[in-house]
């Protein structure tokens, strides 16, 4: 059957899109510069739970351990996000990560990390409409990955656990991309500054894109913070400038933009537009802490509609 019928199908069964994200849940235990919370973590929470309030039918690819707890566990399905029997081990624990925010810095330090992922995981005989692959610790291998884009319509890369290096005490830190041929494999990649210089040797934001639109990346976006965002759409590289917004808590900022991103897109087909929605619904959500971020402001819409009209093209390729 070709995909477009299939995709057919899978609309009308339900009258839900399909979205795969692959990564670990985790447990994360967050210092803040006046209290410290613990909280429930990682793409498929937040990227997923965005992408269930927009009505998506959300399927988590991850692992957690026998220490989960049944009452987040229940928490997470009663929004949409299900943990199957096949995302739990039975000898390694959760993931966990110790987050320590402070103005101008960001530490995380693994603390424990539960298995990796498998392709034995993905549901059979299921198409998605959108598939968000952000690892966290190594726990996509390129086969997985590569499953997961010839089973969804739109695959969308967050490499950050692709470029990431672990101390013997836990601390992260980048390293540069060893599997470059994942970049072939997906139809859109989000990454910060420093996590597209690992993956294309370019520090330069526009340059960095610009390497990726040579080995052919159409879709992509570059954020640095507070600063500007670059997003390449086809054969342009537009800036975006970024909200000023007070920040409490960065994390899962990142998932929240990939979830609004692919949530929109999946709506209008318009990649700029929809990375204008990631880009102001992440940077709203920063006054909020850990997973109250997943409920958006009414003025996200507004906000994205302003930064898509002052988006400015700076290179045609």
């Amino acid at each position: 059957m070709c995909h477009r019928s299939l995709l057919k199908r899978t609309r009308l069964r339900d009258g839900r899109l399909k979205v795969l994200v692959a990564g670990f849940i985790t447990i994360d235990t967050i210092q803040l510069p006046m209290r410290q919370i613990i909280s429930v973590g990682g793409p498929p929470s937040y990227a997923g739970l965005v992408c269930s309030r927009f009505g998506n039918e959300v399927t988590p690819l991850t692992k957690v351990g026998n220490d989960f707890p049944d009452e987040q566990a229940i928490w997470l399905a009663r929004n949409g996000i299900v943990l199957r029997a096949s995302d739990r081990s039975l000898t390694r624990p959760t993931t966990r990560f110790k987050i320590t925010n402070s103005p101008g810095e960001r530490m995380l330090i693994l603390a424990s990390r539960c298995e990796d992922l498998s392709v034995s995981q993905i549901p059979p005989d299921t198409r998605f409409n959108a598939a968000l692959v952000s690892p966290l610790a190594g726990e996509v291998s390129t086969s997985l990955l590569t499953e997961i884009s010839a089973r969804s319509d739109f695959s969308f890369l967050d490499p950050q656990g692709f470029v990431r290096s672990f101390d013997p005490d836990g601390r992260v830190s980048t390293s540069p991309l060893r599997e470059r041929s994942i970049l072939s494999k997906v139809d859109a990649v989000k990454m910060d500054r420093k996590e597209a210089e690992m993956l294309t040797g370019r520090s330069d934001p526009r340059q960095a894109l610009e390497k990726l639109a040579s080995i052919g990346v159409r879709k992509a976006i570059v954020t640095q913070g507070a600063e500007t965002c670059h997003v390449l759409d086809g054969t342009r590289i537009y800036e975006v400038q970024v909200p000023k917004a007070p920040v409490v808590d960065t994390t899962g900022a990142g998932d929240i933009l990939s979830g609004a991103t692919i949530s929109w897109y999946l709506k209008t087909r318009d990649f700029l537009r929809s990375a204008c929605f990631g880009i102001a619904a992440s940077s709203l959500s920063l006054h909020m802490l850990a997973l109250s971020k997943i409920d958006l402001p009414m003025s996200v819409d507004e906000t994205a509609l302003r930064l898509f009209s002052m988006a400015s093209p700076v290179a045609a390729l």
